[in-house]
């Protein structure tokens, strides 16, 4: 559909329309066919390098609550307890937090995030015990 189109379904005569289709994209035909055809804002992507960041830096402080948990315990059995309940404990909190961020039920993303990181653990777990690999120091 040509841009003109668009602008007569919106309202606007021929002409007008004709006028506008051109101006636009004189200035920028990428960004009018985009916003207007695609319904795009150029301007609202995503900044993939700010992305990057605060996804590493959320991964870190998550990863280090139960590194935290666990690194001054000596024995395994209680270090693992302890790492599971310190990882069970953020990944409610985690979950909660973006699922309120983002507008949805706090127990759902919560419920989410537990049972993902959960299943993530046990999977870690699992090839651990298959490589004969020890939670010892």
């Amino acid at each position: 559909m040509e841009l003109k189109d668009i602008y007569v379904e919106r309202g606007l005569t021929e002409e007008l329309a004709l006028e506008v289709a051109k101006e636009l994209t004189a200035k920028d035909v990428l960004r009018a066919h985009a916003r207007d055809e695609l319904g795009i804002d150029v301007d609202e992507l995503a900044n993939p390098v700010q992305a990057c960041v605060t996804s590493a830096t959320a991964f870190s402080m998550g990863a280090a609550v139960p590194i935290l948990a666990g690194a001054f315990i000596a024995e395994a059995l209680p270090r693992i307890i302890s790492v599971a309940a310190a990882a069970t404990v953020a990944l409610i909190t985690f979950g909660a937090l973006g699922a309120g961020l983002g507008g949805a039920a706090l127990w759902k993303g919560a419920l989410r995030v537990l049972v993902g990181g959960w299943l993530a653990m046990g999977i870690t777990y699992a090839i651990g015990m298959a490589f004969d690999a020890s939670p010892a120091a």
